[in-house]
């Protein structure tokens, strides 16, 4: 301090004087300059930004086309012949994708998967395993509409969907600790009563402990999101997938079947069983993993490669190696498989666009399915109804009736 001061005791003024405190305000001020960064700039690229956000978020909204090819699209609901199969319409008496399925969106299951106890395996056959599936969204959640009028070759409707919710995969995995790469739209269909009284019955494969099939009856149940699929009983609809554990592959699956039985008759008046089949599961590619197989051994290795193995990884021995392969990245396309995706990606979230195909064709391996359709000669007494002319301009590119 610059400030110096002197005092004088009291005591030494006079005889008569006392020492007192002595008391001085000080003032403690601060001079605040403001800085100014002139030279410092800093460069942002928008690409490397949006490709940085887009791999760090994993929430995907899917969308997309829906077709159903079948004979049943457009069958009369109250159908009564083996001919009314082939003379189908399209308005609110027929049969259509809106009034004939309940649609639900399922992952595979994160527990219950059953392998399956086999009592012989020949050199290099892969185990199977039942794979179950959980709900994610249900009906309430799904739209589906007429998209325009887009129509396919058979003068069909066409139809969108789109789901009301957004699916947050990050951190998820099946009952083999694969992350989910895939979800399914499953598709239950709606068994009515046909023209002559008959329900239509629908069923679905089942496996037992040591991978042998059946069929059996199929009665629809409400589902709730985290549900297992499943039927009225609590019986798992579930398909079948071979595991290559030390190369970290779920490979060639078998497929669930649901069966559809619909009753009509013959011209002379008999009454015959038809059997349609398909499969209620179909997927929809969320991202793949990659070609190339990474292991490590945990207790081998440096700090860094221990402490880059993913969550998921699989151990498969004792003695701490550990196999996994990587989500591919968004907009990477693996040279040399041709695997990959680049969704758009947009509000933090990636769309998902799929072009879907429910199919259900004629059960030929049962004996009477197969007769009755033996038994149609298409080219017989085939002809055109109506010929539409070449100026017809409001008709260009319809069929013939």
């Amino acid at each position: 301090m610059d400030k110096q001061i002197e005092i004088l005791l009291g005591s030494q003024k006079n005889i008569n004087s006392t020492v007192v405190d002595t008391n001085e305000r000080i003032g403690l001020f601060n001079c605040v300059s403001k800085l100014t960064e002139y030279n410092i700039n800093e460069e942002i690229n928008a690409t490397d930004l949006f490709n940085s956000e887009r791999e760090e978020n994993e929430i995907y909204r899917i969308y997309g086309r829906l077709e159903w090819m079948s004979l049943l699209n457009g069958l009369s609901n109250d159908y009564k012949y083996f001919k009314d199969f082939f003379n189908t319409k399209y308005d609110n008496t027929t049969k259509n994708i809106l009034s004939s399925f309940r649609f639900y969106l399922v992952k595979p299951a994160d527990s219950d998967y059953r392998k399956f106890n086999k009592f012989f395996y020949s050199e290099g056959e892969l185990p199977e395993y039942e794979r179950k599936f959980q709900v994610v969204a249900t009906p309430s959640d799904f739209e589906i509409y007429p998209v325009g009028f887009s129509k396919n070759l058979f003068n069909e409707q066409l139809f969108g969907f789109s789901f009301k919710k957004d699916f947050d995969v990050s951190n998820i995995y099946d009952d083999l600790m694969f992350p989910i790469t895939e979800l399914f739209l499953y598709a239950e269909y709606i068994a009515t009563e046909n023209g002559n009284g008959v329900d239509e019955l629908l069923k679905f494969t089942e496996w037992d402990n040591t991978g042998n099939d059946s069929i059996s009856t199929m009665i629809p149940t409400q589902l709730n999101v985290g549900d297992f699929v499943k039927n009225n009983i609590g019986n798992n609809i579930c398909d079948v997938i071979l595991y290559d554990k030390e190369n970290f592959i779920q490979s060639g699956y078998t497929g669930q079947t649901f069966y559809i039985t619909t009753q009509c008759k013959l011209e002379d008046n008999s009454s015959i069983d038809l059997i349609w089949k398909y499969n209620p599961f179909i997927p929809i590619k969320l991202r793949y993993l990659g070609n190339e197989l990474y292991d490590a051994n945990t207790g081998s290795t440096t700090y860094d490669i221990v402490t880059s193995i993913p969550e998921y990884a699989t151990k498969i021995d004792d003695a701490g190696n550990y196999v996994w392969r990587e989500v591919l990245p968004e907009g990477y396309i693996d040279p040399l498989t041709g695997i990959g995706v680049d969704h758009p990606f947009l509000n933090g979230r990636r769309y998902v666009f799929s072009t879907l195909l429910l199919s259900i064709v004629p059960d030929l391996s049962d004996d009477e399915t197969r007769n009755a359709f033996n038994s149609i000669w298409f080219t017989q007494n085939a002809r055109i109804k109506n010929i539409k002319p070449n100026d017809d301009l409001d008709n260009i590119g319809k069929p013939c009736m």
